[in-house]
């Protein structure tokens, strides 16, 4: 399987961006319509967040774009290897100042990225702008994937650490003064606490407050929007500055929720860009909200 991904992956290189930002599209579609379980669970996420507020036409058109996003994304990360010299083209900070006062090599910085445009283009820029950059992840199910993801991540000048073993090689890096990019939008079991978004309780992984808390990096939200042509601009937050009160759980809470709380003006601004068919909402006891109900992913 591992020799036929490469060998499917060699031919994609070989296409031009456009034709597979077209494909994308146009796969992301079929995937909506065939994809029902993932489909009602963008719907029901949409109803969740928005309530009324929104048309159900509305809904179904921003579910629709998500997927059209995702899909786009991951051909996008398979071909990324072979972007051309200048990557500006292809993904650019539109608030550029914001990133570079949050960029601390003293203190390193974490950039809290979101699920939204292309989120592996991002860590890509850093790199590309010559900011030593890693991102922090899990590995898949398959072992032969998690070597092709790690291989791309490589080719793209990007830093693997596994989050299962995250703690000490994350704090290394952020004491070279280096970008950490931690994605915190999706329902986390373990080390999360229960934030809002959108209204609802949300399990989010607490880790990068705690990691602000202990190493005094400076931290920043990196969102990324799809162009009408497909390119990706990355919206920076300004450095989101670390609370401290003195009670160390009460200063994890609030760091998270202000987390949280710039990611969700993000995707509202641009919904259609972020991934809406993950079960964002669950109980925190483990057992599933009733929203988009399931097993975890």
């Amino acid at each position: 399987m591992e020799s036929l991904a490469q060998v499917l992956i060699s031919l994609l290189r070989r296409a031009r961006l456009e034709t597979l930002r077209r494909w994308g599209r146009r796969l992301g579609r079929l995937a909506f319509r065939l994809a029902r379980d993932r489909r009602r669970v963008a719907l029901a996420n949409l109803d969740l967040a928005y309530g009324d507020s929104l048309t159900r036409e509305e809904k179904v058109r921003i579910a629709r774009a998500s997927f059209e996003n995702l899909v786009t994304t991951g051909l996008e990360f398979i071909y990324s290897p072979a972007l051309g010299p200048d990557f500006s083209d292809y993904c650019g900070l539109q608030e550029i100042e914001n990133f570079w006062s949050a960029y601390n090599p003293g203190k390193g910085t974490i950039a809290i990225i979101p699920h939204m445009g292309n989120w592996e283009l991002i860590a890509r820029f850093f790199a590309w702008a010559g900011v030593p950059a890693h991102a922090v992840s899990r590995r898949q199910r398959q072992a032969w994937v998690t070597r092709i993801v790690a291989d791309i991540r490589r080719q793209n000048g990007i830093g693997e650490i596994d989050k299962r073993e995250a703690l000490r090689k994350v704090m290394t890096a952020l004491r070279r003064g280096e970008v950490v990019c931690m994605l915190i939008d999706q329902h986390a079991r373990r080390e999360a606490i229960e934030t809002r978004f959108f209204g609802h309780t949300a399990m989010t992984v607490a880790s990068p407050a705690l990691l602000a808390l202990r190493t005094g990096c400076n931290v920043l939200v990196a969102a990324g929007v799809r162009g009408p042509e497909g390119g990706i601009a990355v919206h920076c937050s300004e450095v989101l500055e670390t609370i401290r009160t003195g009670d160390p759980e009460a200063d994890i809470q609030l760091n998270t929720q202000r987390y949280v709380d710039v990611i969700e003006r993000f995707v509202r601004e641009t919904p259609d860009c972020w991934m809406w068919m993950h079960r964002r909402w669950r109980a925190p006891s483990g057992s599933v909200a009733k929203e988009g109900s399931d097993e975890e992913d």
